[in-house]
């Protein structure tokens, strides 16, 4: 499947690692294989940065998600808004 993103609503345990997320009216637990990165946010798209932040403004938490129900999501975590994004989804 494609580009997805579409707003998720995310649970995460004491170390902000995601345990569940709900999409589409299901919930989908996540199992064992979880992946963090970092990555450029669309910076080109939606409100500009202040100037003089500093490059960590332009910054988003990726996550790689194996879950128990089967499949793989790249879920995209806005960490200054606290906003989920579903991203991609792997059969």
């Amino acid at each position: 499947m494609g580009r997805i993103d579409e707003t998720v609503v995310v649970l995460v345990d004491a170390l902000g690692i995601p345990t569940c997320f709900r999409w589409r009216e299901k919930d989908y637990f996540v199992g064992n294989g979880v992946s963090r990165w970092f990555s450029r946010s669309e910076w080109w798209i939606g409100e500009r940065a202040q100037k003089g932040i500093g490059s960590g403004a332009l910054e988003v938490e990726m996550w790689r998600l194996k879950v128990v129900e089967g499949g793989v999501f790249d879920l995209l975590h806005n960490t200054p808004t606290g906003a989920w994004k579903l991203i991609r989804r792997f059969e």
